[in-house]
């Protein structure tokens, strides 16, 4: 059923925000605008959660999406880990005095395609517009990345499900893993249940930095890895 107090909430955001990305910058450096925004966006998080329906769509949805944010978290590590190994053959100690690997997982909005259509949308939710002003709110901030992974992080997904709000107390999530990746987006990020459903385009990435540092009189930096 429409929820004439999302819609209302919806058109309070997009007053302040516009209808699209374009408008983005001008009000996101208002720090005013930009915290009011963020105080409408956590509203309509609730809102939406308390509106979830647990269908047999929308929990198969759920599950792909957990499943596929858990294996992406995987398969980092898996390379990372591959990466370290690989770490004697590659080093040059003439020029290398550190190195910095990491992993990170983010959502990216690029258009409308970076939200998936779904056949439910009973909750009259503007979720492409919405979902790029939240990504817009977590943009170069920490919360950005999904995960962010180091060689000595430890994992946080380990078979114990972070069954947290907004998903603690309903049963239809107490047989699910959920990882915590997606206890990142909803509960850190204002990504509501039925936003993350429609979430379609995810970034993973490994890096491998190698540095030279030295000062002007030759003198080289030594690292340490504990």
């Amino acid at each position: 059923m429409i929820s004439y107090k999302l819609i209302d909430i919806e058109r309070q955001i997009k007053n302040i925000a516009g209808c699209s990305s374009d408008d983005c910058d001008k009000w996101s450096r208002d720090l005013v605008k930009f915290n009011y925004v963020k105080s409408l966006l956590a509203k309509r998080w609730n809102l939406l959660n308390m509106m979830f329906q647990p269908s047999d769509m929308n929990m198969k949805r759920f599950k792909d999406v957990n499943s596929r944010l858990e294996l992406l978290c995987r398969q980092m590590r898996e390379r990372m880990l591959k990466l370290t190994q690989s770490l004697p053959l590659v080093i040059d100690s003439n020029f290398d005095d550190d190195y910095e690997l990491k992993g990170e997982l983010r959502f990216c909005y690029n258009d409308e395609k970076s939200v998936l259509k779904l056949d439910d949308d009973c909750y009259g939710s503007d979720f492409p517009r919405m979902i790029d002003i939240i990504h817009t709110c977590n943009y170069d901030t920490y919360w950005e990345c999904i995960e962010r992974i180091s060689p000595i992080s430890d994992s946080l997904d380990d078979g114990i499900s972070w069954n947290e709000p907004p998903f603690y107390g309903r049963p239809e999530f107490d047989n699910i893993i959920i990882c915590h990746a997606i206890h990142n987006r909803s509960y850190h990020l204002n990504y509501s249940i039925p936003d993350i459903l429609r979430l379609n385009d995810f970034w993973a990435e490994v890096h491998l930095t190698f540095q030279s540092i030295t000062e002007q009189n030759g003198t080289r930096y030594v690292p340490y890895h504990g």
